[in-house]
Order: structure tokens, then sequence, then C-alpha cells
């Protein structure tokens, strides 16, 4: 019971932390075209969830001094993706830009990502049928970790991990099909600014969701990976320890979505009708 309370404290405070500021997105709004129930989505969700709980979070919470860390540090270091088990053949060698995915830092790293995973994966499965989405979800992740390995000219060796890379590919998709969608966020600041124009307009004071259109929110993400990637490639190391590469890497991945996409959703767009 205490654990379970615990739990929910935290997830509530990860909840507040990552929507203060910054709108945190939820769900999209609007019809979706096929209607399709999402299972590649929840399966992704699953099994990223079932990879920490199960077997990276054992050795990570349960360590009480630093060298009893070190079976999970083993597993970032085997699993999670560096230039040098690619180049070499060291470890699994190229598996490790399809394990690295999978894993994750923490609970809020997973946390994080598979809200987002959850928020923006539905409606781009939905336009590309389930099997056709994993397969782009998996190459969106593997161009994000190639591609910020080519474009990082840092020699460090530091495993990088998380479903971030192809996250970044599914938003980037998501914007590229369906710019016009609106997306619900949390947004705590957002909601205590619109108190003044909602008590002059008479509309509801208090809103816990606002809705923010893709565009808006999706190239306010690009810009905001890209700035720092742009100072990753002129020191040669990552800002905070976050690959922004990747995850620009991983947006731009979005470029091939159209091979992914069902064919008639991609003749409905080339015709200029809405998804």
């Amino acid at each position: 019971m205490a654990f379970l309370i615990v739990f929910i404290i935290s997830v509530l405070l990860a909840l507040l932390d990552m929507s203060f500021l910054y709108p945190l997105p939820f769900s999209d709004t609007g019809s979706v075209r096929y209607r399709s129930m999402p299972y590649m989505t929840i399966l992704l969700i699953l099994v990223n969830s079932l990879v920490f709980i199960i077997w990276q979070a054992p050795p990570y919470y349960q360590a009480k001094t630093i060298y009893q860390l070190q079976p999970y540090v083993n597993q970032l270091y085997l699993y999670g993706y560096r230039t040098v088990l690619m180049q070499q053949g060291q470890s699994i060698g190229a598996f490790v830009a399809f394990t690295s995915m999978f894993m994750h830092a923490d609970f809020f790293h997973l946390f994080g990502n598979m809200i987002y995973l959850w928020t923006f994966g539905r409606r781009v499965e939905d336009a590309c049928g389930h099997w056709r989405f994993l397969l782009y979800y998996l190459g969106a992740g593997m161009i994000a970790s190639m591609g910020s390995s080519l474009l990082n000219p840092s020699h460090s060796d530091l495993p990088g991990i998380g479903a971030s890379g192809a996250i970044a590919g599914v938003m980037g998709a998501y914007l590229v099909l369906f710019p016009s969608a609106r997306v619900d966020c949390l947004w705590i600041i957002g909601s205590i600014v619109r108190i003044p124009y909602a008590a002059i307009t008479g509309k509801q004071i208090w809103k816990w969701t606002i809705k923010i259109p893709s565009f808006i929110l999706l190239i306010y993400f690009a810009v905001k990976e890209f700035l720092p990637s742009l100072a990753t490639l002129q020191q040669g190391e990552n800002v905070g320890g976050v690959n922004h590469l990747a995850h620009v890497a991983g947006f731009l991945g979005a470029i091939l979505i159209f091979f992914y996409v069902r064919k008639d959703l991609l003749t409905r767009y080339f015709s200029g009708r809405s998804l």
C-alpha cells in the first residue's frame, strides 16, 4: 500500500514538473480516419515498460551504494548505443541500434517518452497500419542513433539509450501528415495566463488542458532540439547529457513516412484533401 501511494505521488509530481513551464501533450483531438485500435502503440509502450520494470529497474533502484550500481552500468554499456560497438563489432555489434531504443535511464525518462508515444503514435499508426507503423518506428529509432553518431564530432564512449529518437520520428511524421490537428496539453503556466482572457470573454475561468495546433507544438519541439544540437556540434559533447542530435535525426527521418502510409491515404494526401 505504501509503495502504491509513493508511486502515485511520484507520477503526479512528474506530471507537474513536465507540464508546469512547457505544454505536455497527452492526446490529440479530431476524428481518426480509420478508427483502428492502436495495437502496436500499446504494445510498444508495454514492451518499453516491461524492459525497464523487469530488467533495468531492479539493479538500479535496489542499489544502496555506487558500487552496487555496477550491474546496471554494465547493462548500459553492453546494450546501449555506442559508436565503438558498431565500428568494432563489440558486444552485440549493430544490434545495439535496436536494443538501445527499448532502454531508459529511470522511471521519469520512461514515463515522459511513453506519454509522447501515446499522444502521437496512435494517429500515425492509424495512417500506416499496425505492422508498417512498427517498421517505421524501428527505422526512425535506428536513424536517430546512427544519425547522431555521424553528426556528433565527439569521441565520447558514453552509451545512448531511450525511445526518444524513435518517438521524435513519430512526432515528425505527425507534423507531416496532420499539421492542422489540435493537441490536448497539460500546461500549468498556460492555464494561469488564460485566466484574465477567460474572465474578460466570459468563458470558463480555469481549464486544466489547452488545445494547441500540432504544427506550433511540433515545430517548437524541433527548434528546441535543434538549438542545443548546434552547441553539440560546436563543443563536441552532448548538452546536459541529452542526445539532442538523435532527436533531430529521428525527427528528420519523418521524410520516409510516405513509404509506410496506407495507399488510399497517400493518394488523398497528395490530392490536397484533409486526412
